[in-house]
């Protein structure tokens, strides 16, 4: 009986998962964009391409990860702009860390979170005198 108890409980503490389970693999990021014609690239280290944002389009669902995601945004008239999205670990992530060394949500990602919200707004061109 004691060895299926300590089974039990290791099993627990090891495949737990606490952000995985309660914050998701998952999130979306709004982007507010300035120009309306602003058209931005997303992209992550290690995945590529990610998608594309426009001020028409400007919602993108992105796994959870440790890396941060790079937009590069463009408009006419205006200078491109090179904006990093930075990946931060999350308070239920740092209790999984706690708990089962966060194994679990440091594989699926689950223990870092992008901001909900991102406004990039380009600067125009400088005119020539």
């Amino acid at each position: 009986m004691y060895k299926v108890a300590v089974l039990a409980i290791s099993s627990l503490v090891f495949f737990s998962g606490c952000a995985t389970i309660t914050q998701g693999t998952q999130q979306s990021i709004s982007f507010k964009l300035e120009p309306k014609e602003t058209i931005c690239e997303i992209s992550r280290v290690g995945d590529g391409k990610l998608g594309r944002i426009s001020t028409s389009s400007s919602t993108l669902f992105v796994g959870k990860d440790k890396d941060d995601i790079i937009v590069v945004c463009n408009a006419s008239g205006y200078e491109q702009s090179t904006t990093k999205v930075v990946s931060g670990a999350t308070g239920a992530g740092v209790t999984g860390v706690l708990i089962d060394f966060g194994i679990t949500d440091m594989i699926t990602g689950a223990m870092y979170r992008y901001p909900e919200e991102v406004t990039i707004a380009l600067s125009p061109l400088a005119k020539a005198n």
